[in-house]
């Protein structure tokens, strides 16, 4: 294997830049998101009132679902748009798609007040939430993989999911704050709305560090050689083994994170009475230790390659995952804690190393395409569901412990896809003097 140096090398600064402008941005989207899954009890009760908790909570959590059956769509869409136009311009719009929705749910009246027509809208919202989702995350790894160069693209990559998390934590502080300082009942009637109108500032700031930003070295000079792909959606669907890996990768990328991060607060802070004020203190403490363990275990994947990590994570996921769910039905709090950061700290280890894995599978010219299709689709199948799959089942069989189950057969899935991983499924594009070379990084992955 050989390494080329690259002639289009960001310097320092500019890639300190680009990686806050990327992280930023991303925060905001899953501040949003995060949101809207910590306030899902009390948006199920005023847009969904039936008189039964369960319906109303499943309700929902189905429109949460909804909101990433729509991110395929929003692929289409934005991953070719951003090889076509260039990462930073859809940066920005998606952005500003999402954090506009999240203004106006903040905004909508309830069904007390609209009937019908409150549900309506909220789930058009939420469906433009999620087509803008589509595009935020292809684009933004994209984006970030071409900004860190040869050696160091997990540790660049990894950032997106800092950012991911952080936006988690603060939408944790928030929901946990506006809870503290309102009564009950203020906060079932106007109090929910604040965190959402939140999010006009906070894109405001997320906005304008975008728009200072640069597009990638790679992109600028793929446009200026004329090698824009004229159809990287063909392209995309003519890479079977490239695609089929990443919905293996995308399936635990996606489900793992949801459910450590979204769904786990509801269930812990409605089994045995830990109460929701306990079961965000814990999701807080567990993305803590997710934000350090991240950029440290995303440069360990750069040193000994992508699938080592992925194998550790998935399997180590797999292994803890019915101990967890068991402990956390036991009713002590410091079990039920450290469990999901247990779970958390897999998590992360999976991540680290899956964020870059999944647009190296893909050459420059059609990355943010492959990405967008590629993940978008388990995304949307297996981590927008996980909420709602895991309360369904345990309202159908009775037992707490159900939504093991489901966690672990994407935990499975990907481990396969890990495990199936080769050295030439990594795609290391760079250009050379208006010349595409692939560049064969020995930390990459290693050979089987």
């Amino acid at each position: 294997m050989t390494t080329t140096s690259t002639g289009a090398t960001p310097a320092p600064m500019g890639r300190v830049r680009a990686i806050t402008g990327a992280t930023a941005g991303h925060a905001i989207e899953f501040f949003d998101f995060a949101v809207y899954g910590f306030l899902a009890v009390h948006i199920g009760h005023q847009f969904f009132p039936s008189g039964n908790p369960t319906a109303e909570l499943l309700s929902s959590f189905a429109v949460f679902g909804l909101a990433f059956f729509a991110r395929p769509l929003g692929g289409l869409v934005f991953g070719p748009l951003a090889d076509r136009i260039g990462r930073k311009q859809v940066l920005v719009l998606v952005l500003t798609l999402m954090s506009g929705c999240s203004v106006l749910i903040g905004l909508l009246p309830t069904f007390e007040t609209w009937g019908i027509a409150a549900p309506v809208v909220l789930v058009l919202l939420r469906t433009l939430q999620g087509f803008s989702a589509g595009g935020e995350y292809s684009s933004g790894s994209a984006f970030l993989l071409e900004f860190a160069g040869p050696g160091r693209r997990a540790f660049g990559v990894s950032w997106l999911t800092f950012g991911t998390t952080v936006g988690l934590t603060v939408g944790i502080v928030t929901v946990t704050g506006v809870t503290a300082v309102l009564s009950e009942e203020a906060m079932a009637d106007w109090g929910w709305r604040l965190p959402f109108l939140m999010a006009a500032p906070l894109a405001g700031i997320a906005l304008y560090i975008r728009a200072k930003i640069e597009d990638t070295p790679e992109f600028q000079a793929l446009a200026q050689t004329k090698q824009i792909n004229a159809a990287p959606v063909r392209d995309v669907f003519g890479r079977g083994r490239s695609l089929a890996l990443i919905v293996g990768i995308g399936a635990m990328h996606a489900t793992c994170f949801y459910a450590v991060f979204t769904y786990m607060p509801t269930y812990i802070g409605t089994v045995n009475q830990y109460g929701a004020t306990f079961a965000l203190i814990s999701t807080l403490v567990c993305a803590a230790v997710t934000l350090v363990a991240l950029p440290l275990l995303a440069t360990l994947s750069d040193r000994v390659g992508r699938r080592p990590v992925l194998i550790v994570g998935s399997l180590g996921f797999a292994a803890i995952v019915f101990p967890v769910f068991s402990g956390i039905t036991l009713g002590n709090p410091a079990l039920a804690m450290a469990g999901q950061v247990g779970l958390g700290l897999l998590t992360a280890t999976y991540l680290a190393a899956s964020a870059a894995a999944m647009p190296e599978l893909f050459p420059v010219s059609v990355r943010s395409t492959g990405v967008a299709i590629g993940f978008n689709i388990p995304a949307a199948l297996f981590g927008g569901g996980a909420p709602f799959v895991a309360t369904y089942l345990i309202d159908v069989t009775g037992w707490t412990v159900a939504p093991a189950i489901y966690l672990l057969g994407t935990a499975l899935i990907g481990l396969v896809a890990a495990l199936v991983l080769r050295p030439a499924d990594i795609h290391s594009d760079e250009i050379v003097d208006g010349q595409t070379v692939v560049v064969s990084e020995p930390d990459a992955v290693p050979g089987a």
